[in-house]
This record gives structure tokens, sequence and C-alpha cells, in this order.
């Protein structure tokens, strides 16, 4: 991976807004899915937020300053170009593929759509735990849906936490997004599952040029967020 001043000022303020996030909130917790609100007599939309990079690499957490995200980024560097070269986004659009199937069980006439405006451009909803951080209730009229189905991927690849610039462990098989329903009309909740999917390498993992252990432990964690999917649809 080629990492330049942009990149890395771009994951530490990353990093920095997720440590500040993760310390001024309470986590939205699960909320499993109430299948009548997305039965047939409901209007369901579907959209699915694909990771503006949809390259896998290696995603490295905890090197908290320019040196030390740059020696960590040199230890990951030929895994990322494994894994650059060789995982593209066929088994992302298996798991969205997979949500659209899950929910067309109770809804066959779910619609795909994309949407006129970005998530992340949307106005927040100060609506507290339950309720969206962002304001859909404009999709109603604009897409003609009682709900909205969102599948989001933030990333996948790699996973290596460090300690400034000492790794805490072996890179993991790593994926991660949220899917969530909307109510369009009180922008709440009606269903809401964090996807945090790490796992470790079986034996040893630091075998170039193919990384076997890291590259299987990929495709598991891909494995478990079908099943997670699955048992929350």
């Amino acid at each position: 991976m080629n990492i330049n001043g942009k990149t890395i000022k771009s994951a530490l303020i990353v990093a920095f807004a997720f440590v500040l996030t993760a310390c001024g909130s309470t986590p939205q917790p699960t909320v499993e899915l109430q299948s009548n609100q997305v039965g047939k007599d409901k209007k369901v939309a579907f959209v699915y937020v694909a990771p503006e990079d949809s390259t896998a690499t290696t995603h490295i957490y905890g090197a908290g300053c320019l040196l030390c995200y740059g020696v960590a980024s040199a230890l990951t560097s030929s895994l990322d170009t494994h894994l650059e070269n060789t995982i593209d986004d066929t088994e992302l659009n298996a798991l969205k593929d997979l949500v659209i199937q899950e929910y067309r069980q109770y809804n066959n006439d779910m619609q795909v759509v994309t949407l006129g405006t970005p998530i992340d451009k949307l106005k927040k909803f100060k609506g507290g735990l339950g309720f969206a951080e962002k304001d859909f209730r404009s999709f109603k009229d604009s897409l003609n849906a009682d709900v909205l189905v969102v599948f989001e991927l933030y990333e996948h690849g790699a996973f290596r936490s460090f300690s400034n610039y000492i790794p805490n462990g072996d890179p993991q098989g790593y994926v991660r997004g949220k899917l969530y329903t909307v109510d369009l009309t009180t922008n709440a909740y009606v269903q809401y599952l964090l996807i945090d999917q790490k796992v470790q390498p079986e034996g040893e993992w630091d075998e170039p040029p193919t990384f076997p252990g890291v590259t299987n432990a990929y495709y598991q964690a891909i494995e478990n967020v079908k099943q997670k999917l699955a048992d929350a649809i």
C-alpha cells in the first residue's frame, strides 16, 4: 500500500473521531428485526452502500502518531499487496445479495434503490438511542416507501492492532459494517445490527507472498458475517 501524507492524515482523523465518538456517546444496541414492519403491506426500499475504497487491505488501529503509522504500514505492506491484488468486491456483493434475498422472504416487492443524497450528507437526527443518527424521513416521499433497509460496509481485508508502532497481535480476517432498517415516518430503527467480524488466523500468519493463514481468516470472516445476517433477518 502506498503511503502519503494525505493517507496518514486521513487515517489519524478517522481514528481520533472514533475515539471521541466512543468516549462521548452510548453505542446503539442491537435492535431485532420487527418483521411486521417489512411485510407485504409495507413499501420497502433497499440501498447498499459499498466501502469508499472497496479494495481489501490491512486496517491499522492504535498507531497514534505519524511515525507510528508509517512504521505500522511498513510492517503490513507485503500483506497489503497480497490482499489488494487477490481480493476484489465479489464477496461484498455476495453479502449484499444475501441481505436482499433474506428480506424478500417478507416482501417480494422490495425495491433496490440508489439515494439522491449520500447518507453522510443527510441532516443529523437528535432522537437518541433507537433512532437513526441521520434524518431519513425525506426519502418517504422521494422513494415512495414506508421503510428503508440500509446495508453499509466500511472496511474489509485484515485488521491489525498496534500500541503506537508495536503490534498487539497478528493480522486478523476482517469485515466491518452495519445493517439497519428505518421507519421513514418516525426515523426509528426497526432493525439495527452492527457487523465487526474478526477472525484469528490458524498457525503462522507471516507467510508471503500468499499469506494463506490471513487469507483463510478473511474468507471465514465473510462466512461468519453471512451467518450473522441470515440469523438476524
